[in-house]
């Protein structure tokens, strides 16, 4: 049998906010060996998703009970993400878009950090059709 077909680039849909659940800093770690490997990685964020690059999010400290556990400062996953768009880890690159009408309706378009950019579903079909894999994150209800 023939070898499988490299994996070049990947596609994520993630529609899950930052404060919601554990999925966007799981998919943040992905993104991360992806980009490591040297795949290149295009994400549609959408829904609660485009809050993750609101450039204006703060920096908070844990509640003392739990900083031995977690350490003093609670994640900021937009600098995460900022940190691996600038990356371009082992030649390969992460675009990010954000959907404009959630951006909009979500009143975060203005405070989109560089780097991220605000799409049309227009960029998720590109998206979509040239990846070699899709993989797709919705909101938990």
């Amino acid at each position: 049998a023939p070898a499988p077909a490299k994996v070049k680039r990947v596609a994520i849909v993630l529609a899950t906010g930052s404060y919601q659940r554990e999925a966007p800093t799981t998919v943040l770690r992905l993104v991360e060996k992806l980009l490591q490997r040297g795949v290149d990685v295009n994400v549609w964020a959408f829904e609660e998703a485009v809050t993750l690059t609101n450039k204006d999010q703060i920096d908070h400290a844990e509640p003392g009970s739990l900083q031995k556990v977690l350490g003093e400062k609670h994640p900021n996953i937009g600098r995460f993400i900022d940190q691996l768009i600038r990356a371009g880890l082992h030649g390969a690159k992460l675009d990010w878009v954000s959907c404009i009408l959630c951006v909009q309706e979500r009143g975060v378009e203005k405070h989109q950090m560089g780097g991220s950019i605000v799409g049309s579903l227009g960029d998720l079909w590109k998206f979509v059709k040239a990846a070699d894999r899709v993989i797709a994150i919705p909101t938990y209800r």
